[in-house]
């Protein structure tokens, strides 16, 4: 409840301030990335940005949904609700410029209450059913002279292992 707060002008600013902030955040996290690769930049110091960035983003997506609660709050209501121009709207589908009511809600339509009276109510398509169609797989069954495998002797203990192996089962020397 705003109680006569324009707390919708109020959010949407600290939102455009919370946008150009992750911006910059994500330019230098995309630079630190870059000094990260050649060798130029600590674990700790590029973890700290990957960190920096990952909050803000999140801010910057609860800050998004609570806008989008504001808005249809305000629409619900009816009340009129003061663009960041300054200007106020007494109706909450009216047309405005900047980043008022108009500018999330198209002239084309009504929203709300309105909407559900007038018949334009916006309906979800049904579910679809996924289909599925087996298919037939034959997996080769291996032949009973490729089950014979190759040994060698390990480098460091002479123990037999396969010759495939990079490391000694018994001794654990690399090969």
């Amino acid at each position: 409840m705003s109680f006569g707060v324009d707390t919708l002008g109020g959010l949407a600013e600290k939102l455009k301030q919370l946008i150009d902030d992750t911006q910059n955040l994500y330019e230098s996290f995309i630079d630190a990335n870059q000094l990260y690769k050649q060798g130029k930049m600590g674990d700790k110091e590029f973890f700290i940005k990957i960190g920096e960035y990952l909050i803000s983003s999140s801010a910057l997506s609860f800050l998004a949904v609570r806008v989008i609660l504001e808005i249809k709050n305000a629409m619900e209501k009816g009340t009129p609700v003061k663009s960041l121009t300054g200007g106020s709207s007494s109706s909450p589908s009216a047309p405005q410029a900047g980043f008022g009511i108009g500018g999330f809600v198209g002239t084309g339509g009504t929203v709300g209450p309105a909407a559900a009276a007038s018949g334009n109510e916006y309906t979800l398509p049904s579910p679809q059913e996924p289909t599925f169609k087996p298919v037939d797989i034959e997996l080769p069954k291996p032949r009973a002279s490729s089950t014979t495998t190759t040994t060698k002797n390990c480098i460091a203990c002479n123990a037999s292992i396969p010759s495939h192996a990079k490391f000694c089962s018994k001794c654990g020397r690399s090969q």
